[in-house]
């Protein structure tokens, strides 16, 4: 009877200290920012931006139709689209072509976006204008064989919209194009090109071979044709360029979302100021700089095809409401040798934060979050060593070291 008692105490007290945390946007850039927010909601609105590339470079004719970029072996590479089965290597600086790599023993019908996972390169046979295709497609090549063409090394996903019940072709007027994705370890994820709704929806599939169909996650109404995506912010955060109708390029900016909703946290589009320029590719650099791309494009003005180094670091001013001064003076864990439990202050004024804990060996052995600007962890039942715990919130993030001894 004692112990149902002390339960339903402490659910109690859970349950109303969950109730007592405050939801807004927690955005100090944000329109609507709520200084006393601590969880965001989701609902952050942004002024209209315009952040045009610090540099702009002519690419040469041979990548005319770039579309995918990806970063490997210490260079910045690109592909066509649609012309032929060949990665140029990009000099970051100059934009000329510094390497190419043939994959001729490949099928190009139209490869849209590439992405290195850590340990293969993921192509992406996606593209989908007429909306009729039955054959879209990922190459999986092994890293390993990047420079081989050796068409034993490669796997391949099959897949299908789980929405799609129609293939009718009908040129730029149905919903299940695409031309972006990323990629984890074990995932990849496709946001849609839809030029009938001008939004964008986001498909899951295991990076498995076979077939699969892709399965509809979330989608965001954002008034534009996604056409690149990049992980930023160590993988917590998404970069996805596109344009408008009327060919204005711009990038969405996807941050501070939870539970694996891209499109639940901070929303904020940027105008890049280059009319009529078809930007396709967008990969990250470091920090908040990134690397465009745009393709030739041939109409009402004709813009030649070009590489652009976008810095969007005054987007991120203080993105926690932390100073430097603050994360610097920011304590050990305590106690410090421990036998199983420790805790950790973090500041504030906004004390959500989530964390990762690995062994020594780099395994991730804990993940989760917690509601409080004094944090509680235990790790009584892992082994005597040294762990590292990573403690990040938005762009924010910080490492402490705590080692376990004496322990069982």
């Amino acid at each position: 009877m004692k112990k149902s008692t002390v339960f339903l105490f402490v659910f109690l007290v859970n349950i109303s200290t969950m109730l007592a945390q405050i939801y807004g946007c927690t955005d100090p850039q944000a329109n609507n920012y709520n200084p006393l927010a601590e969880i965001n909601d989701g609902t952050c609105t942004f002024g209209t931006s315009i952040l045009s590339p610090n540099v702009s470079v002519a690419l040469p004719n041979g990548v005319s139709e770039t579309s995918g970029l990806f970063y490997y072996d210490g260079k910045y590479w690109t592909h066509n689209d649609d012309t032929d089965a060949m990665f140029f290597a990009i000099d970051s600086l100059t934009a000329e072509v510094v390497d190419t790599v043939l994959w001729d023993c490949l099928s190009n019908i139209d490869w849209e976006e590439a992405h290195v996972n850590g340990t293969h390169l993921i192509v992406g046979d996606i593209g989908n204008n007429l909306g009729n295709r039955t054959d879209l497609k990922f190459f999986i090549i092994p890293l390993v064989a990047f420079y081989s063409n050796d068409i034993n090394a490669v796997d391949t996903l099959q897949f299908a919209y789980e929405d799609q019940v129609t293939f009718d072709p009908g040129l730029n007027n149905h919903d299940f194009d695409a031309e972006a994705f990323v990629t984890t370890t074990d995932s990849i994820f496709v946001f849609s090109k839809c030029w009938m709704s001008l939004e964008t929806k986001r498909y899951a599939l295991s990076l498995v071979p076979g077939v699969q169909v892709a399965r509809l996650r979330e989608s965001y109404d954002l008034g534009g044709l996604i056409t690149g995506a990049s992980f930023f912010n160590q993988n917590q955060s998404v970069a996805l360029c596109g344009y408008s109708a009327f060919l204005q390029p711009f990038v969405l900016l996807l941050y501070d979302y939870d539970n694996g909703l891209y499109f639940n946290g901070n929303k904020r589009r940027v105008e890049l100021g280059l009319p009529f320029h078809q930007v396709e590719g967008i990969v990250h650099s470091h920090d908040f700089e990134f690397f465009l791309s745009n393709e030739r494009y041939t109409g009402a003005l004709n813009v030649d095809q070009k590489w652009h180094h976008w810095n969007a670091s005054s987007l991120f001013g203080n993105p926690s409401g932390i100073s430097e001064e603050e994360l610097f003076t920011i304590d050990d864990p305590f106690p410090n040798p421990t036998r199983g439990y420790f805790e950790l202050d973090v500041p504030g004024p906004n004390c959500y934060w989530r964390y990762d804990i690995f062994n020594v060996h780099g395994e991730l052995i804990k993940r989760g979050f917690q509601l409080s600007c004094k944090l509680h962890f235990d790790i009584s039942d892992q082994p005597d060593g040294m762990y590292y715990v990573h403690i990040y919130r938005r762009e924010t993030r910080f490492v402490k070291s705590v080692l376990k001894q004496n322990g069982n």
